[in-house]
């Protein structure tokens, strides 16, 4: 009967170990909810878990369906270097990237929740401030909870992994963050926006934005007498994003055409987040 108890004690603690019970990989996996169902940031996670292996999927606050910012490879941390990463990792750290801001994600479990800090850094020379948030994720319950994915990609920050990462979300603005990585909300267009008005921009020229409902038009040139180059944009908001199609004009020499996306980051801030035909300009203000 003595040998009973030590073998016993073994199977649970094997036990515990396989259900979570101890720090372990399996600890992560699973649908996780935001528990401030209010948040402009980071809404769900789908951790899944194989070995030492992990893959995060996040999603960020959107209109009007939150904003996939794709699944990244994540790397598991033990408490020591002699520790084995499958029975005692306490630590997950995944990154999303954009073409404009980086969102790092550390998360942490606590009880049966996880604490989730994420820190984002925008990559674009924007001025933006780098910024830290902090949530705490339950569960969710079995059959469902986890949004489809919808929206604009941003990219942890878009949307995304920044204000997007990812104002409302994306990766960065889209990030995380406020979400969209930018303050981007993907989808429908974003209340009290009104770009109408005149925009300096960091290729220094001057725009003359008009908007109109979803639809925005500029006309900008580099100098009002004798502009190097000036050219006219007709745009469309979805969310926090202007799709836009964009060409020069004889006013100028130069004879160039392409499109546009920009993010919206404020009613007085504009980022460009893709550019074709040789479009200068990235970052505008009025």
């Amino acid at each position: 009967m003595r040998l009973i108890y030590p073998c016993l004690a073994a199977v649970l603690l094997l036990l515990l170990t396989a259900t979570g019970g101890l720090a372990s990989m399996t600890q992560f996996a699973g649908s996780w909810t935001n528990v401030d169902a209010s948040t402009g940031g980071i809404t769900n996670l789908d951790i899944s878990v194989m070995g030492s292996n992990a893959k995060v999927q996040a999603w960020g606050k959107c209109h009007p369906t939150d904003c996939d910012w794709g699944t990244v490879q994540a790397q598991a941390y033990a408490p020591g270097v002699s520790s084995n990463i499958i029975s005692g990792a306490d630590t997950l750290i995944a990154v999303f990237v954009t073409s404009f801001s980086q969102t790092t994600l550390v998360i942490k479990p606590n009880g049966n929740r996880l604490i989730v800090d994420s820190y984002d850094r925008f990559l674009d020379n924007s001025g933006r401030s780098n910024y830290f948030a902090r949530y705490t994720f339950q569960k969710a319950a079995p059959g469902g909870a986890t949004p489809a994915p919808g929206g604009e990609t941003p990219g942890p920050g878009e949307a995304g992994p920044g204000d997007m990462g990812p104002g409302d979300m994306g990766p960065g603005d889209m990030g995380p963050g406020d979400m969209g990585p930018g303050g981007s909300t993907p989808g429908s267009t974003p209340a009290l926006i009104d770009l109408t008005g005149v925009w300096q921009c960091d290729d220094g020229g001057i725009y003359y934005v008009r908007q109109l409902g979803t639809t925005v038009w500029w006309y900008g040139e580099l100098d009002p007498n004798t502009p190097n180059w000036s050219n006219v944009m007709r745009g469309s908001i979805s969310g926090g994003m202007i799709n836009a199609e964009w060409s020069d004009v004889p006013k100028g020499s130069v004879m160039q055409n392409g499109n546009l996306v920009l993010q919206i980051v404020s009613n007085n801030e504009l980022v460009a987040i893709s550019k074709t035909g040789g479009f200068a300009g990235s970052h505008w203000t009025r």
